[in-house]
């Protein structure tokens, strides 16, 4: 899979995800098309048939109607595909809750959307993201969740990926 520069980091809006049930085979699909070139590693999926299984099993995502997703589940397993490398599936399933709490479903959706995108290019470039003006906000556990993730990934793509594959070409 072909890697993009981060920053062409982007993650779909609820209005971009399919407004008609998925397959499971389809999800996994769109979840790797929009997230694969940043976040997989060696060519791996982002998301597994079995990581699905288990979240519908574990109830962390809502079970599939005549085997097909809906748009909710299509977008949480966004958010689990972003905040997996960072917080457990517990953690993320309360920042799910938390988020949809205080918001609709597509505002909330949108709003991490945003708030990861702009972590991303902020740790990119190196610069701070602009704090919430309401601190008593529990979105603002979101927020901070999203620079989590944009940290761990400046990391891993700055610094781990290259000193790991370099320790690759040594044993070879």
């Amino acid at each position: 899979m072909k890697t993009k520069g981060l920053d062409e980091f982007r993650v779909p809006r609820w209005e971009e995800l399919p407004s008609v049930p998925q397959y499971l085979d389809q999800v996994l699909l769109l979840v790797d098309e929009w997230l694969g070139p940043f976040l997989s590693h060696d060519g791996k999926q982002v998301i597994t048939r079995t990581m699905v299984n288990n979240y519908v099993k574990l109830r962390f995502l809502p079970p599939p109607v005549n085997r097909r997703y809906d748009r909710l589940a299509i977008a949480s397993l966004f958010v689990i595909a972003i905040l997996k490398p960072v917080y457990t599936i517990e953690e993320i399933a309360y920042l799910i809750k938390l988020s949809l709490g205080h918001s609709e479903r597509r505002e909330a959706y949108n709003q991490f959307c945003e708030y990861v995108e702009e972590a991303v290019l902020c740790a990119f470039n190196r610069t701070a993201m602009e704090k919430e003006k309401n601190p008593g906000d529990p979105r603002q556990v979101l927020w901070n969740a999203c620079n989590a993730f944009a940290c761990q990934l400046y990391v891993r793509k700055i610094y781990l990926q290259e000193a790991l594959s370099g320790n690759e070409e040594e044993e070879k």
